[in-house]
Order: C-alpha cells, then structure tokens, then sequence
C-alpha cells in the first residue's frame, strides 16, 4: 500500500515538471520569432550614388519599411567622422540626403550605418551605407608654367625640344586627366604628342626666323580645353664644323693606271672652336666602300699562282664548261641553280687520291642562301666520288646549313681499318650565307692539319668555340673496292649509281681551282685577294711651305689600304693631307662603276669630350675608257656598244627606251609618281649574222640631278616586300638616286625599275628634276648609255591661256579624225593617233610649265579630253553632211576674209615644241564635231606637204579665227578639213 502511494507521488511530481519545461520552451521560441522579425527590416548593405551639385542620394536599393511599425531612421555616428548625410522616412521609403553639396576632389566616398527604429522605440538591425561622390568636370586642366621658353640650333631635327605639362583638379580619370595638347597656330614647323612633347617638323632657319612662339593648350579626356600659354623657342645660328669643298662625284677613266686626287679643293670649317691651337686634334678617316663591285674589288690574278701546279677546273673557254651559263669577262661568273654541273675530264686530272698527298683547293663564289629552305641540302663546290658501282664521296668542298664543310676520306690502304680518323670539318662562318662574293684557300697538308684562308687571311677560331669551330668529325677510313675509280665534279657531285650528278651547288662560282702535292704559300694567297684598286696615303708634309712638325701629323693605312687615317693639330695641316689622298686602280680592264668613299672627321680638344662632323658620302665612278666605246643614242633612248681595247664583233649592245619627259600636277607628285613606268630595255648581239638575246643584267644606276632633298624628296620601290623575296637585285636608295646590283633577268630589272616611286611634299620649289638611268652586263663588260628622263612639275596658274600665247600654226600637225560609230574618239595634237574608249572627264585646270633642259614638252595625262560622237542612221548622216558641206564652205569663206584683217597678228613659222606619246588633248565642253561613218581613208602626214598645202592652211586658219569665240581656251588650230563635217 505504502508502494502504490510512493509511486503515484512521483509520476504527479514528473507531470508537473515536463508542464513547466513546456511552458518555458514556449516563451523561448515565441522571443526568437520577435527578434528575428525586427532583423529582417533592414538589407545587409546599400550603395548609393550623389553628384557634386546635387543633395538627393541615389539609393541601391531601396530603403523600403512598413510605417506601421517603423516611424523613423538613425544614422549611426562613429566618432571622429563627419557624416553629411541625414535619412527621412517618407511614404514608406528611407530618404537619404546630403545636408549640403558635396566636393568629390575633397572626399570620394562615405562609409556608415543606419539602424530602422521601431514605432516602440526599439531598433532594427544595423545596415551599411556605401555613397560615392561623382564628378563633374567642373575644372579645366591649367599649365604647371605660365610660359615656356627654350633655345634650339638651326639645321637640327630634333626628338623632343621641350615638354609642357599640364594637370586638372577634378578627381576622376575622365575629368582629372589630361588626355591631349595642342597647337593652335598650325602654320609653325612644330608637333606636340599626347604626353606635351614638342618637336620641330622640319630643320628650323635663324635667318627664316630668330623665334617661334606657340599657343598651346591641353584637353582633358572629356575634351574640356585649357586656356592658351605661350611657348616661345629660339633659334641659335649655327656655324657647322665641316668639310667645304668636297665633290659629290669623282669620275676616274678605266685603264689610265694614274693615282686621282680625291679631295683637291678640300676646306675645314671649324666655325668659333673654343680649345686652343696646341690642344686642338683633328683625325679623318677615309674608306673606300667597294663591297658591292664584283667580288668586292678589283684584283689582278694575272700574275698570282701561275706555277704548273695549280690546275683550273672551271675554265670558261673548254669544253666540258661551255654548257653552263656564264657571264663572261675578264673573271668570268658561272651560275649554278642546284640542278646543274660539270665533270672534270681525266686529262685534266686522272683519278688523283687527295688522301695520300698535300694539295690546296682555291676557289671564289658567292653563295645564295635565299632560296634554300632544307637545311641539311648538300651544295657541292667540289666533290671526288666514285665514277662506278657505289656512291661513296673521296673529297669534298660544300655548303650546308651555312657551314663550309671539308670532307676528306682515308683509303682502306692507309691505315687501320677500326681505327677513326679525321674525316669531315665544319667550318661556321657568316661569309657562307651572307650572299657576297668570298676568296676561300684550304691547305691540306695531312690529315690532320688542314687551314683555311677567307679573303687571304687565315681563320681562327675564338677562345669560347675552340673545340667547337671548326667542328671536326672522325671515321672510318674507306673499304677496299677493286676496279673503281673516281670522278672529280665542279658545283655538284656524281652519283654513279644514279649515273647523273646531285647535290648541286645554288649560287655564283668565278674559279675552282686546285694545287696538288702541295700547298699554297702566303704569298700565293695574298696576291690572289689583294685589291687592284686602293687609296694612296698623302705623303708628310716636309717643303718650306708646308712646314710641319711631323711629331704633330699621323698618317696610317690598313693592310688593304682601303681606309686611310690621318690627323694633325691644325687647321692648314689636315687641308694639306686631304688634298694628296688619292685613288689608283692597277688593273689593266677596271670594273666599270661606282665606288662609293666616306668621310668621317672628329675634333677633339685635351681634357673635353670629341666633336663629331657629319659625315661625307661621295663616289669614284669609274667610267669606259672614250676611245673604244661606239655609241648609238637616239631620241628618247640610249644604247652602247662596248668592249675592251679591241671590241669583238660578237659584243653586246644595250638599249634603253622610253619617255624623255614627263608632267606631273602638285597633286601627283605629292602622291608619288612612277618616274620609269614606260622604260624598256633590251639586249642584243651579233654572232655569225644571227642576233641572240642576252636574257641577264649585272646592275642598273638611276641617277638624280640635282641630288634630292631628304627633307621631302624621297624614291621608293612600290611593293618593295614581293620584289625582294622573289628576285636576285639588291636595291640601294639614297639622295644621288638608286643602285640595283645582282645578276637577274632583263624583266626583273624592269619590274623594279618601273617600281620606282618619287615623291616630293613641296613641289612649288622645283621646276624640274633629271633622272639618268644606264645598266651593265657581264661583270659591268658592257654598259648601256644614259637614258635620260625629265620630270617637269607643272605650276598652277590663276587664269587661262591669253590670245597672245597662241601656238605656232606652221608647226602644230593636223587633226586626224577616224569615225567609228560604236566607239568614243580622242584627238591628239601632234601625234598622228587617235585613242579609242577613253573617255576622260573636262579637267578645267590650266598649267604653266617651265623651260626643259634640251628636251621636248610633254602635256600631262590631265589634260586629255575627248570629242565623243556617236553615229545615228545613215539618212540623218547624209543630211547632216550635206548641210555640214554647206556651212564648211560658207565658214571658210568668212574666215578667209578675217584673215586678211588679222593676218600681221599670225605667227605662222615659229617652232612648236614635240609631244610625245602622252600627247596635248583638247577640251571638248565647247565643241560638237560630227565625223562621216562612211569615210575609211585618213589624211596623211605627206598631205601637208602637198602643192596645195599653202591654200589648205589659209583655209585651217581661218576656221581657228572664225571659231575662236567658241574655243577661247585654245589659242590656235590648224585643220584638216578634208574629212571633217560640222553641223
């Protein structure tokens, strides 16, 4: 009973307890609910935007409550922070303003919170505010410097001559930089970039003007402008320390075998140098440039290895080379294509084993490694194979990923068979791939001691490719093979197995030849590289009066003495050193051409830095000798006939042809202008009555006169990339005119020529400019004559022709007309032919031109027009002849008349001036001429030489008189009137 009590108090006592543990978790989640219902109020974060001149912030997004339980809004202050914001609550949105306007360069952005505060007066949970100020470009960008001023010298182009800075206080990128500067008086010779650098366009005069002043502004990047500072430049008077009297050519004959002065008339202008006489030191450098004449220089061989040791194997005139193409002259030059060769006849050289005793190979060639895309290509100069059953190479000389490699075999019999040996040497050499002739000796005197020679001095590697350069490569020696012999090829190598040659050479070989059992000496070397052609040091200055003390003057050459070094202390010494600087060319038959010679000068005075003069660039042109030379010019080309002392019958003849002149609009010439469009060139000889073409040209030179003025003269070649990667001719632009040098076809040489572009920016300075164009063949055997064009610049002029510049009757051609009733016609003055389809728009501009330096007038492609007629039925056509008959004979008799009243104002016999193939052309606004359909026959040139020829010109006469009201822009006319109808 006692249990049963117990029991029933405690489960009472459980019960209440799980009651209360409810009633408390009950309470519990009911206050969470609250709290979380007043968190949610507020966003976590909001973002708002306000101008500098505004107050209302832009609010993301918006601040958004219920006005039933918030009535207001607090912004949360930290301390030390200024908030210039206040928050209202209005219509259910929190509305955030500023309490004044703000200033974005002062502050960008705010960053604070606000807190929603219940209608109970509890708050919400805390949000955070994000407001950027935005600019307004309220400030335009200002100068750090109210002005600048800067000095220059005259005749200097400069990089930067002084850089303005401006800045702009508003804060942001767009407003607060300054993106762009500006000069407002474009009529200065002066540019300004982006970042306020200022430049001068062209060589700035003192004696032009002594100062330039600039308005300049700046811009921000919304383009908003500064106000205007002055930049005000000076320019300095400069007296230029340089060479006076120097030529800019120096013409040499070939053959006289006598020493030229170069520089007779030399004088230095050292301007106010500032150290004094016994501190002053001048030193000049002369150099004579040859690397592009023939295989660099002119050298005579004819004395160097004429020992019987030494076999040529690449003789032009036997027999086993006559089927290989060659430019014949007194070195000839033989080309190679990579498919091409010769074998060496054994009576030349029978079977010789190269293993077993010294020999030197010597050979000149000029590798072209342009057109070579497999590296790892074999290009033979020599090769020794086996002349049946196998393939194996004994000796070599060849090209190969431009190396110059040597190849030479052990036989079976000269050692042991597993022993290896040195077989191959890799030479690495730029001279292999630099398209240049190169003199190349190889002395084998073993094996194991091989020396290479490139243009007479010998090859020595580096400290760092010591063991690397050459690389040499060992093997086996050569099994034992009975019965076969070998066979020794020039520019490829025989392939018994193949029975045909391979690994051809790609390039120009001018001799192989080859020293056997023994080598070459030093002196055979140096005489087969050394120059014909050299400078002539002046000799000291020792005559009374050229006093001089020789301690003070130093004269030096080099081994080649084609650069000469001279210095001394004064002013009358170095002139009197320059003046006996000479040129010499030994060489019986000299390349006829260029040489081009640079000057460099420097002063320098104890203790200061060296003054370095600009320096000179002038040539030698070594010219034919005038006694052999047989000259055929005509008008409007130039041939020539040439050869040495006695020219043979089967020589060369040159002929270039094209327009003598040409006429160019301002508008034409500062676009450029094809100076050589219409050039050809053609090249014949006589042999055995039969005329052969000569496909190939050695070079061509365009010279210009007067030399052209880099400042805005300029010649380029249009489509210069495709030119160059397809063609053999290297190409060299400077102010003298243009050099094109490489052995290339005929065609070639004409697309590059007629690539030519000149252009010149101020055409109002120029009335005409000379081009002379002459070209050579065979190693420059045989040249061509200058071919000479002119290009006239033709000058605007404000009015039309007057009445009293009328053209000469007696020498104006008649007017040929040819009717055709499908097509459009164009009269030519003067030139005999009629153009069809070219229907060119009226050009109203009218031209004056300058005197021609003895050459003939040509108009300009401008002043083309046509007469356009297109013919209807023929009955229409036979009335309108009619009629048109009817007013001929009417209007001549009228005319006839005039012209006796006006006949003392008629120049009849004065010469008219020739037009060329672009020939003069009427303007047809004023004229309507209808021609016969039925009419075939053309008048022709004879008529106007006929008895009735004085009565058909008194009648052509006056028709010019009668019509001149209607044609007042053509000043005279003669006609033909036997074909012509008019209606």
């Amino acid at each position: 009973m006692t249990f049963h009590k117990s029991f029933g108090s405690v489960c009472i006592v459980v019960m209440l307890c799980e009651l209360l543990v409810a009633g408390v978790v009950t309470s519990s989640e009911n206050d969470d609910e609250y709290l979380t219902q007043k968190e949610i109020i507020l966003e976590k974060s909001y973002h708002g935007l306000i101008r500098e001149n505004e107050t209302l912030v832009e609010i993301t997004p918006l601040i958004k409550v219920n006005e039933e339980k918030i009535c207001n809004f607090h912004i949360l202050k930290k301390p030390y922070h200024e908030i210039p914001f206040e928050i209202e609550l209005v219509n259910n949105l929190g509305i955030l303003k500023a309490r004044r306007t703000l200033n974005c360069e002062n502050r960008k952005s705010y960053h604070f919170e606000i807190v929603a505060v219940y209608c109970d007066g509890t708050p919400s949970n805390t949000a955070n505010v994000h407001i950027t100020v935005i600019d307004v470009n309220e400030y335009a960008p200002t100068f750090l410097e109210p002005s600048y001023v800067t000095e220059v010298d005259e005749g200097r182009l400069y990089n930067e001559i002084l850089r303005v800075e401006a800045s702009d206080k508003d804060c942001t990128p767009l407003f607060g930089d300054v993106c762009k500067y500006e000069i407002l008086n474009n009529d200065e010779p002066f540019s300004i970039d982006n970042e306020g650098s200022i430049k001068n366009t062209e060589p700035l005069s003192h004696k032009a003007s002594h100062n330039h002043i600039l308005s300049v502004v700046a811009y921000d990047c919304a383009m908003k402008e500064s106000a205007a500072i002055m930049v005000s430049i000076k320019v300095r008077r400069v007296c230029e320390t340089k060479y006076l009297g120097m030529p800019e050519r120096i013409d040499y004959t070939s053959g006289s075998t006598e020493s030229l002065q170069l520089f007779p008339n030399a004088r230095l202008d050292l301007c106010d140098i500032s150290c004094k006489n016994e501190d002053l030191r001048i030193h000049s450098s002369i150099a004579l440039k040859t690397k592009h004449i023939s295989f660099g220089c002119d050298r005579d061989i004819s004395n160097c290895t004429s020992s019987q040791k030494v076999k040529d194997l690449l003789p032009h005139a036997a027999e086993w080379t006559k089927e290989l193409s060659y430019d014949e002259g007194v070195e000839p030059i033989f080309h190679f294509d990579g498919s091409t060769g010769v074998v060496v006849p054994t009576t030349v050289i029978d079977h010789y084993d190269f293993s077993s005793q010294a020999f030197s190979i010597l050979t000149l060639f000029r590798h072209n490694s342009q057109g070579v895309t497999n590296k790892h290509v074999k290009e033979h100069i020599i090769c020794s194979a086996d002349d049946h059953k196998m393939n194996r190479h004994h000796m070599a000389l060849f090209v190969r990923n431009c190396r110059l490699i040597f190849l030479l075999r052990k036989n079976f019999n000269e050692g042991d068979l597993n022993i290896f040996s040195p077989a191959e040497w890799r030479w690495k050499i730029p001279e292999v791939c630099d398209n240049e002739w190169h003199h190349y000796v190889l002395n084998i005197e073993d094996p194991s001691k091989v020396d290479l020679f490139i243009d007479g001095v010998r090859f020595e590697n580096s400290i760092e490719d010591r063991h690397s350069n050459p690389e040499v490569i060992d093997d086996w020696p050569l099994h034992a093979a009975h019965g076969v012999n070998t066979s020794l090829a020039i520019g490829a190598c025989y392939q018994s197995l193949e029975n045909r040659l391979k690994h051809g050479f790609n390039g120009d070989i001018s001799e192989v030849k080859v020293s056997l059992n023994s080598v070459l000496t030093a002196e055979d070397i140096k005489c087969g590289t050394t120059c014909a052609e050299h400078l002539l040091p002046p000799k000291p200055l020792q005559s009374n009066d050229e006093k001089a003390d020789s301690a003070n003057i130093q004269i030096k050459e080099n081994i080649e003495m084609n650069e000469i070094y001279i210095a001394a202390k004064n002013k009358h010494d170095i002139e009197q050193l320059m003046r006996k600087v000479q040129y010499i060319n030994i060489k019986r038959k000299p390349t006829v051409g260029r040489r081009n010679i640079e000057v460099r000068t420097t002063l320098t005075c104890n203790n200061e830095s060296s003054l370095r003069l600009p320096p000179i660039e002038t040539y030698i042109m070594v010219n034919e000798p005038t006694a052999p030379l047989g000259i055929d010019i005509d008008v409007g080309s130039a041939s020539l006939e040439t050869s040495d002392l006695t020219p043979p019958s089967n020589s060369p003849k040159i002929a270039i042809s094209g327009t003598s002149n040409k006429m160019v609009s301002y508008q034409e010439i500062k676009l450029g202008v094809h100076i050589l469009e219409k050039t050809c060139i053609e090249t014949l000889s006589k042999n055995n009555g039969k005329l052969e073409e000569k496909n190939h040209l050695d070079s061509c030179n365009v010279v210009v006169f007067p030399s052209l003025n880099p400042d805005h003269e300029d010649i380029q070649i249009d489509g210069d990339e495709s030119l160059s990667s397809s063609m053999d001719i290297k190409t060299n632009i400077n102010k003298d005119g243009v050099e094109m040098i490489g052995k290339d076809t005929i065609s070639n040489y004409i697309n590059v020529l007629r690539s030519l572009v000149y252009s010149n920016k101020k055409p109002a300075y120029y009335l005409n400019r000379v081009f002379k164009l002459s070209c050579a063949q065979q190693s420059s055997q045989y040249k061509s004559g200058e071919y000479t064009l002119t290009l006239t610049v033709l000058h605007p002029k404000q009015t039309l022709f007057k009445s009293t510049n009328l053209l000469p009757s007696s020498s104006l051609s008649k007017v040929n007309l040819i009717s055709n009733t499908n097509t459009e016609t164009t009269f030519h003055l003067n030139s005999g032919s009629i153009n069809s389809n070219d229907n060119q728009s009226t050009d109203s501009k009218v031209y004056s031109y300058s005197l021609l330096h003895t050459n003939d007038v040509q108009e300009p492609k401008s002043h083309i027009h046509s007469f356009v007629h297109k013919a209807e039925g023929s009955h229409v056509t036979m009335l309108i002849i009619l009629v048109s008959v009817f007013l001929a004979v009417l209007l001549c008799g009228v005319s006839i008349a005039r012209l006796k009243n006006n006949q003392k104002y008629i120049e009849r016999h004065q010469p008219c001036p020739k037009i060329s193939d672009e020939g003069l052309v009427w303007d047809d606004s004023a004229l309507t001429i209808t021609i016969n359909p039925m009419q075939t026959d053309v008048t022709s040139d004879a008529s106007s030489e006929s008895e009735n020829s004085e009565s058909e010109d008194d009648e052509e006469i006056s028709l010019a008189l009668a019509l001149k009201d209607g044609f007042s822009h053509i000043n005279q006319l003669e006609w033909d009137n036997s074909n012509i109808f008019q209606h």
